[in-house]
């Protein structure tokens, strides 16, 4: 996968504190990429199906404080998206894939591709 995030596969008590401790444009990227392959371009994919690859990375979050932990990671991460035009909120709730996004799905490294949009 793209970056050094610690991948967990069981559910964690320390889910929330590596969560808040990934870097986040990596993370983006590679969530990004298991959220949105096989969706096809204006195609919208429900914002569960990020929650649900958050929660297999991470664990299922703990308490409420770790819960709002994990909503707040989420929707930074679709600013994230948003703001390199991978994909945006739809008025109804799913995201829709953008074109950039199309593009970086393609890409061979989409960190770097993402780090392009952003210009960073």
């Amino acid at each position: 996968m793209i970056g050094t995030v610690r991948f967990m596969t069981e559910i964690s008590a320390d889910g929330a504190e590596a969560l808040l401790g990934a870097a986040i444009r990596p993370l983006a990227a590679s969530t990004f990429v298991a959220t949105f392959t096989g969706v096809g371009l204006g195609r919208e994919q429900a914002r569960n199906v990020l929650d649900k690859e958050i929660h297999r990375r991470f664990g299922k979050p703990r308490g409420s404080d770790a819960h709002h932990a994990y909503q707040a990671v989420i929707v930074q991460i679709v600013l994230i998206w948003e703001q390199a035009l991978l994909a945006a909120r739809t008025t109804s709730g799913p995201l829709r894939l953008l074109p950039d996004g199309a593009r970086v799905l393609a890409a061979a490294d989409p960190l770097s591709e993402l780090h392009a949009l952003l210009g960073v």
